[in-house]
């Protein structure tokens, strides 16, 4: 491995720091200047990767971080020294709220202070200071912003441009579109420009799109992680009482894989001092283990998941990741997929499907970035299958892809066997590929959001069922055997849960109501493990999605890194088969083992037997807890049918 040159940047930060003064609970102070900076390992490591990324001409720093690992200290001093360094500039300071802009600001004054007066030659110091920004003898200003922590507070990025900003606690920012606004601001040209996000994690929000955009695209931005393992104090010593209580016993699984997985993403091997000092943590955490699992992450990912609240299971979600993931998964196999690639037209006749064959020598073949179709399991004959239909900017402007997921049913599992997702095509085309692969999954069950453009799914399929039967298209019909596509296709039907009437709609409208209902009710299923799932999107998809109050979905954003639209045509899918499939399946004993071991010839007749029994038994119980009581008459219902009462 090449070893780098060291950095300008880390020789000119390194000694401005050393020269720096500060106040420090934990230092005795040198003379009236206060105490030298003895920076932590942390601190260097966020000077290192400002440094190294400056050398490489990149100007957008993310820093994700634990709690109490210094890094607003220093990254404050570089504000100073990028203020000191370039006259003339402009530069914000922005907080979450008004306590931290406050103290902020008075470190800014004291770091200036502590500086010898010919330090900067010519002279660097404050000439003008109060809340709303600071400014300096060589004609530069530090604006000071606070940015709010709920979605109301918008004012703060409406200004000025600016060259240069710093952004502390991005994660807690209120108002993900305010902060965009802001950064509209931002210099695309100037030299001497200079922005640093530094933030603990808060989910899946717009930290950590930023985040992911600048591990996608390392030429622009440099993302990196400073985790509690970093920062010096954090481990108890050999000296110390508690080490012997806290060090006994060999590392538990998670703690080894907790270790190795620091080792190999970040380089650094975790001793015992600092081991004794999260269990030490985690003892003492209590009831607010969260809390500290929030506050001192081991790893970026561990960040987002431990301190999101997010609607599903997060962990059984990374469960689920690895095991998709791991060549040495007993079912690893199972999730091997064929990828295809939709080319659409003007015509549904003139729609034809490429396989795509990535290269197994290149790591990040281009191939993938083409797929809009990933199939896992092939039609099976007398195989029932559910179709779920999300349409691109049916819920709200963000949901941009259109996406249909497909599942094989059994009477205790769904099986998802193809997916498709992609925002390059319209809601007609769309349609196409929906019906193509009705056609193909010929026994299926169809439901899709009606919503805004998802009613013209219904009008399209009917006037391609027309098409198929035209004279003039017997032809082509014939060629591509679709004689028999969407014959067997038969569409969802809606029927609202407190109505006593008995009509139906087609389709899914969702609403308020119902919106909670299927989207519980997908959980539910993922957390009994009624559903295979074999998607990696829709898993990721699943992580981002948060309740917050009434509403359920990914937070609003324009990132491709939060969106929730497999998710929701998954849970689509799983209503469809929930509401009309799984009770008649039951019926009939179709478990999901009973009906594989049919195909594989294992089964024998004392196993159907059983099998139908339980079936059988399980349908009485569904059906006996749907069974809705008789009303009360008017005496019982205010309790005057005792005997007592006559």
């Amino acid at each position: 491995m090449a070893v780098r040159t060291p950095s300008k940047w880390v020789r000119l930060f390194t000694q401005f720091v050393q020269d720096a003064r500060i106040s420090s609970k934990e230092q005795v102070s040198e003379d009236e200047r206060g105490s030298r900076l003895v920076m932590w390992n942390s601190q260097r490591m966020f000077l290192d990767n400002v440094a190294e990324g400056l050398d490489d001409g990149v100007r957008i720093f993310y820093c994700l971080k634990s709690r109490q690992v210094g890094a607003t200290t220093v990254s404050l001093l570089i504000d100073v020294f990028w203020l000191a360094m370039h006259a003339n500039l402009t530069m914000a300071l922005v907080t979450d709220v008004e306590k931290n802009r406050d103290a902020n600001r008075e470190t800014i004054r004291r770091y200036v202070a502590s500086f010898p007066k010919d330090y900067f030659g010519s002279g660097f110091e404050v000439t003008k200071d109060n809340r709303s920004y600071m400014l300096f003898s060589n004609g530069s200003r530090l604006d000071f912003l606070v940015a709010g922590t709920t979605s109301k507070t918008i004012s703060w990025a409406e200004g000025v441009g600016y060259a240069a900003a710093h952004l502390t606690e991005v994660g807690k920012y209120g108002n993900s579109q305010a902060l965009t606004s802001f950064e509209e601001s931002f210099a695309q040209q100037n030299p001497n420009r200079l922005y640093i996000y530094e933030s603990t994690a808060n989910g899946f929000n717009h930290w950590h799109e930023r985040y992911m955009r600048g591990k996608q695209d390392p030429t622009v931005y440099r993302s990196f992680f400073i985790g509690w393992w970093a920062a010096e104090p954090n481990r108890i010593s050999r000296h110390d009482p508690r080490f012997a209580n806290f060090s006994a016993g060999k590392p538990s699984g998670e703690e080894r894989e907790k270790v190795v997985q620091v080792a190999h993403q970040y380089g650094v091997r975790i001793d015992e001092e600092q081991l004794a000092w999260i269990r030490w943590k985690e003892k003492n955490s209590g009831s607010e283990e969260d809390l500290l699992n929030q506050n001192n992450p081991w790893t970026e990912r561990d960040a987002f998941i431990m301190s999101g609240w997010s609607f599903f299971q997060n962990r059984e979600i990374t469960k689920d990741m690895k095991r998709m993931l791991d060549p040495k998964s007993p079912d690893y196999d199972e999730y091997a997929f064929r990828l295809y690639r939709y080319h659409v037209s003007s015509s549904f006749f003139d729609m034809r499907i490429e396989q795509l064959i990535p290269d197994p020598k290149k790591k990040h073949d281009d191939v993938y970035r083409f797929v809009d179709l990933k199939v896992w399991e092939e039609p099976v004959k007398d195989g029932r299958y559910v179709i779920g239909m999300d349409t691109a900017y049916g819920r709200n402007e963000n949901a941009d892809k259109n996406s249909i997921s497909i599942w094989r049913c059994f009477a205790d599992k769904l099986v998802q066997v193809a997916e498709y997702a992609t925002p390059d095509h319209d809601v007609r085309q769309a349609t196409w590929v929906l019906a193509h692969l009705a056609g193909a999954y010929s026994d299926c069950l169809v439901n899709h959001e009606v919503n805004g453009p998802g009613g013209m799914v219904i009008t399209e399929m009917e006037h391609l069922r027309a098409a198929m039967n035209a004279d003039m298209n017997a032809k082509i019909v014939q060629s591509k055997d679709w004689e028999n596509a969407l014959t067997n296709a038969r569409w969802y039907l809606y029927h609202r849960p407190d109505s006593m009437g008995a009509g139906y709609a087609i389709g899914f409208m969702t609403n308020f109501n119902s919106k909670m209902v299927l989207m519980h009710g997908y959980r539910s299923a993922y957390v009994s493990n009624e559903l295979k799932i074999r998607s990696l999107g829709l898993l990721k998809e699943m992580s981002y999605v948060v309740q917050d109050g009434n509403e359920i979905g990914a937070p609003n954003s324009s990132s491709q890194n939060s969106k929730d639209d497999r998710v929701f045509s998954a849970a689509l899918a799983h209503k469809a088969w929930h509401d009309w499939i799984k009770r008649d399946m039951m019926a009939k004993g179709q478990t999901y083992q009973r009906v594989k071991d049919d195909e594989s010839g294992k089964s024998s007749p004392l196993s159907r037997s059983i099998n139908n029994q339980v079936a059988r038994f399980f349908m009485t119980m569904e059906e006996k807890a749907k069974q809705v009581p008789p009303p009360a008459s008017w005496r019982e219902s205010r309790n005057l049918a005792r005997r007592d009462f006559g």
